[in-house]
């Protein structure tokens, strides 16, 4: 019988090579699991219900049938100020407009150049856009709106859109981010 010579590799390519594809692996599940991370939308403030009504179609023996669809929306009910949601905002929310919550960190230096960003978001909206700013130790001032976003870091954002729904927005924001941000919400 012939002898053929066996090739063998060392163990370590081996061991590098199962690594290399273990890694590969973790990075196609975790990033599965990132875009839908990627934007958090918040809960709503809103604590009553919206319906839509629709009105049957009207038939008549003559013509054909034209849907007619209206849709109601009953008033929001009045936010109250109370503990964790202070009185400005709670008015500013009542009244429909959106409101844009900021907290940062006094000494952080991004936290401080978004603030300045932050202030250019008051020309947004023609007087339908509020902004609050507050330093991140006052946060549990604000927990009715902001205390199941889940806020990690700041400079953090909150903008709550006119439907009462809250959205969150961390990190360092430029002042062309924030003005879309809060053009969206109108």
């Amino acid at each position: 019988m012939p002898n053929t010579p066996r090739i063998e590799l060392p163990r370590p390519a081996i061991i590098a090579a199962l690594g290399v594809i273990l890694l590969a692996l973790t990075f196609v599940i975790t990033k599965a699991g990132d875009d839908a991370a990627t934007t958090s939308a918040g809960p709503s403030v809103n604590t009553g219900d919206t319906s839509t009504t629709t009105t049957p179609s009207e038939t008549t023996s003559d013509t054909t049938t034209t849907p007619a669809t209206t849709e109601t929306t009953p008033a929001q009910p009045k936010v109250e100020a109370s503990a964790g949601l202070p009185r400005a905002v709670a008015q500013a929310i009542d009244s429909n407009k959106v409101v844009v919550l900021f907290f940062y960190e006094p000494a952080g230096a991004d936290d401080q150049a978004t603030r300045a960003a932050v202030r250019t978001a008051r020309s947004e909206g023609g007087g339908r856009v509020r902004v609050f700013q507050d330093v991140v130790a006052h946060i549990s001032d604000y927990r009715r709106v902001v205390g199941s976003l889940g806020i990690s870091q700041t400079p953090a954002m909150v903008i709550v859109d006119r439907k009462r729904t809250a959205r969150i927005l961390e990190g360092y924001l430029d002042s062309g981010t924030i003005k879309q941000s809060v053009r969206d919400a109108l």
